[in-house]
């Protein structure tokens, strides 16, 4: 087991994050979103990249924090999602990076479980860096219903 973890920090909805770059293929500038009709409310939309289309999932909605704000600094992070021995390519909507940075795991505290206001059940965990609490998400936790239904 790795007792360091690389971690892309990133702001959503004011609150701070962090995902495991294990899972990051990009970053990218919000560009222009496809429609995807009849799908689920988190969806956002679709886009195309390098010949694939990428389903993009507005974050915010996804883990019951509220929409995100799309607006000319609006970023997506292209993430491999993986389950058993599939994967996926999805994109989340995302505020702006921060940084990247490597964190201790060890050093990662349990969320606080009942006082988040939204669905904790995706996090990793906390970690403090200076004086900001950044929420360590696991992408797989994330997307898990999603997963589950690729088997």
């Amino acid at each position: 087991m790795r007792t360091q973890m690389p971690c892309l920090l990133f702001s959503l909805n004011k609150e701070l994050f962090g995902i495991d770059v294990e899972n990051v293929l990009r970053v990218i500038n919000l560009e222009k979103l496809m429609k995807v009709p009849k799908s689920p409310d988190f969806i956002a939309g679709a886009l195309s990249l390098e010949g694939n289309v990428i389903p993009v999932v507005d974050l915010g909605k996804k883990i019951e924090l509220g929409a995100t704000t799309i607006d000319k600094r609006t970023k997506v992070i292209i993430l491999q999602v993986h389950h058993e021995d599939d994967s996926i390519d999805v994109g989340v909507l995302i505020d702006e990076v921060l940084d990247v940075v490597t964190i201790n795991e060890s050093k990662v505290l349990p969320p606080v479980l009942d006082k988040m206001g939204f669905n904790t059940q995706t996090l990793d965990g906390m970690y403090k860096i200076e004086e900001d609490f950044y929420m360590i998400l696991n992408a797989t936790k994330v997307f898990e219903k999603e997963l589950a239904t690729l088997v």
